[in-house]
């Protein structure tokens, strides 16, 4: 009898939990009457169809510019606006952002393990905390020495290219650039040199990385027992493992440090937290892992790809090229001396045409929130509970010819400045804007002028991909499907 009441309850909390979950959908759905519809959906799934029969942001960003500018679809009991135009994402990155909080239960649920409590998915006071005890590591000082960690990784992969060049073999530089952003995190943010970054990341962090990008699309691949599941917790053991351990001999060792002629990331992290008269815990450390992990995400994905949609961009315009190669020969001059900060940030025109990569390729299309509580997003009411995704792509496909690459249009006067005042920022968002913009952008620009400006100085590039503009279907930050395979002459 005690079972039977026992089952009975049970199936009454599911039940009760089901109908409170239906009614969530329905009001949420009454609320958005007022927003264009996404075609395709049905009553059971919503649009999950449609949103599968190709690249899902592609599929977004098509939806909301041919409906300008919010656009509404439903993936299974989830209720989402697309956010498609620079005044829409004002509102949610700016003027209301405290209202738009991370969706930690949908599409960065994947990247938990890796991300936790760091400064990406951290909410609230958290984040507050966090952000102020990080912005000071990636100041003045830190972006001056980023020229030298670029520099020195420019020449080691130099060494590889040569012997490309010679052996007659196509290389891939999506790969490359993917070891060479690591490696210069690594070296940045923990003093790793090159040979012990190329050890541990590519065998523990870059595949628990392809894994949760899989899970972004696939969920049910982190509950089923296959040989891909135990793997991707092993690793994560071993990379945690690693980083704390990193982390105790660097706290012991923290005094000893302070007379060094060169700080790294984590000693002014590390300094700043004494500096609080905080000492040692289990709490602390799990949480500089989890934000040494995200130094680690953030610090190099984007970058790669940045590079590599550039460099395959330099070999289409021979004109752009040579004023690259210029402004090269002008920094590091013939020696290939490593040049100040001020001769770095003159590269401005190699600035353009990776500013450019970014919009054309959008390598992060889309970035989702929650509404927390009811608001009006171009005037559209929006209730809480909703998702929004916010597609960046769209915006950045708004611009003239958005599939041409013209880095023109980041020069003082083109088309970036003849967009207005008060939206300008919101046209160009690779790394949002508003308070939680990126704080590595300034890092990642400056470490991609060095590296570029070198490399195409030095080697001629002949793509020898099949189809190298073919952006990858599922993974984010987004490069080109198949690699990008390349001569060097």
């Amino acid at each position: 009898m005690a079972a039977l009441l026992g089952a009975a309850c049970v199936a009454a909390l599911i039940a009760l939990r089901c109908l409170r979950c239906l009614w969530q959908i329905i009001s949420i759905e009454r609320g958005l009457r007022g927003v264009s519809k996404a075609p395709g959906g049905n009553i059971l799934i919503g649009h999950v169809l449609p949103l599968l029969k190709g690249t899902p942001w592609n599929i977004m960003a098509a939806w909301v510019m041919d409906s300008p500018p919010l656009v509404h679809l439903r993936i299974l009991q989830r209720s989402m606006v697309i956010v498609g135009s620079a005044e829409g994402l004002k509102r949610v990155f700016q003027t209301n952002q405290r209202n738009y909080v991370k969706d930690l239960d949908f599409s960065f649920h994947p990247f938990l393990p890796i991300l936790g409590t760091g400064l990406v998915t951290a909410q609230g006071q958290l984040w507050q905390q966090q952000r102020l005890l990080m912005a000071p590591t990636l100041r003045v000082d830190v972006l001056d020495d980023v020229i030298g960690v670029a520099k020195r990784a420019a020449d080691r992969i130099s060494v590889k290219l040569d012997a490309a060049k010679r052996s007659g073999k196509a290389i891939d530089m999506e790969e490359e650039f993917r070891l060479l952003t690591l490696q210069v995190i690594g070296e940045a943010v923990l003093s790793l040199p090159p040979e012990e970054c190329d050890r541990v990341f590519p065998q523990l962090y870059l595949p628990v990385m392809a894994e949760a990008n899989l899970r972004s699309i696939r969920p049910w691949r982190a509950y089923m027992p296959t040989p891909s599941f135990f793997a991707f917790h092993w690793r994560m053991s071993r990379l945690d493992s690693y980083i704390k351990r990193l982390l105790q001999q660097r706290w012991r060792t923290r005094s000893q440090r302070r007379s060094s002629a060169k700080l790294d990331i984590l000693d002014r992290l590390l300094n700043a937290i004494e500096a609080k008269g905080e000492t040692w815990s289990a709490v602390l450390e799990t949480q500089l892992c989890y934000e040494v992990k995200t130094f680690l995400l953030a610090g190099h994905e984007t970058s790669a790809a940045m590079l590599t949609w550039t460099l395959y961009e330099l070999t289409r315009r021979p004109d752009m090229l040579a004023k690259v190669k210029q402004e090269a020969e002008e920094a590091f001059g013939t020696a290939e001396a490593e040049p100040s900060r001020q001769a770095a940030e003159q590269m401005t025109l190699t600035l353009s045409c990776l500013q450019e990569s970014l919009r054309k390729y959008s390598v992060v299309p889309v970035v989702t929130r929650r509404v927390a509580a009811d608001d009006k997003i171009c005037g559209q009411h929006i209730p809480k509970g909703t998702y929004l995704a916010c597609c960046l792509q769209a915006v950045h496909n708004s611009w003239q010819e958005p599939e041409s690459w013209r880095p023109e249009r980041f020069h003082p006067g083109g088309e970036y400045d003849g967009f207005k005042e008060d939206i300008r920022p919101f046209m160009f968002v690779p790394f949002i804007q508003g308070p939680r913009n990126c704080l590595g952008q300034y890092f990642a620009l400056l470490e991609a002028r060095i590296v570029l400006a070198l490399l195409v100085k030095r080697f001629t590039f002949c793509c020898a991909s099949p189809d190298p503009a073919t952006r990858h279907p599922s993974v984010i930050p987004v490069g080109p499907a198949d690699g990008m395979h390349m001569h060097i002459r």
